[in-house]
């Protein structure tokens, strides 16, 4: 248990695994390697248990750390930005790339929460928090994805709508689990208030800049180009 409370992290791959895992030991290498080796029918459960909050039994308070996850999302939320982009009117497009953005806000993003955390004394370490953000973008991919699919960004209330389902689990998750590693209370509000915040206004940024089709972001005023 890596917590003051409820919260366990695990970066091997334990019960998932019947196996034992030929890179276990603690070279640089041996740990590098362990972080991309995840069986990939571990993988949907993982991303499942991205949408459950850690109130709901033990399974639900473990947070696993990997590399895989994550970076699947990174390229999935990349490919759905850009298919989405493609579809704007040439008025309504932006010069900065999809993947130019993403990178930029999975680099920051669990850079900055890291250094909030720390300083409320979170025992969650930088790969547990990146990884627990990288995640958490299933929660955008899901929203973006939906909407696309059954709506095809012709309606704002189904966006919506997804990401009070999709983007407030992963948010929840993300905020429950954080508050949980933080023994300040002073400092749970900051860090759960401004990584819930940061989660949920990125969907929405790239919702209206890359997937709405009309959208002209930058404009002063909103306005849709037909």
């Amino acid at each position: 248990m890596k917590s003051h409370s409820v919260i366990f992290i695990d970066n091997q791959w334990s019960e998932d695994y019947p196996g034992k895992n030929k890179y276990s030991n603690n070279s640089f290498i041996g740990c590098l390697v362990n972080y991309f080796t995840v069986p990939p029918w571990v993988l949907p459960k993982r991303i499942a248990l991205a949408f459950m909050p850690p109130i709901l039994g033990d399974k639900s308070r473990r947070v696993y750390v990997d590399f895989v996850g994550p970076c699947l999302a990174i390229l999935t939320l990349a490919a759905i930005l850009h298919y989405g982009h493609s579809y704007k009117v040439q008025s309504a497009a932006l010069n900065t790339s999809p993947t130019e953005i993403l990178l930029y806000y999975c680099a920051i993003f669990p850079l900055i929460t890291f250094v909030l955390a720390k300083l409320g004394r979170a025992t969650l370490g930088f790969l547990d928090i990146a990884s627990l953000l990288g995640y958490g973008l299933y929660g955008h991919i899901f929203t973006l994805a939906v909407s696309q699919l059954f709506d095809h960004e012709r309606s704002n209330g189904v966006f919506f709508t997804n990401l009070f389902v999709f983007g407030g689990l992963s948010g929840l998750r993300i905020a429950l689990v954080l508050l949980a590693s933080i023994p300040r209370p002073a400092s749970r509000l900051l860090v759960c208030s401004t990584a819930t915040i940061v989660h949920l206004v990125f969907v929405i940024f790239v919702h209206f800049a890359y997937m709405h089709s009309t959208f002209v972001y930058g404009s002063g005023t909103g306005k849709h180009h037909i």
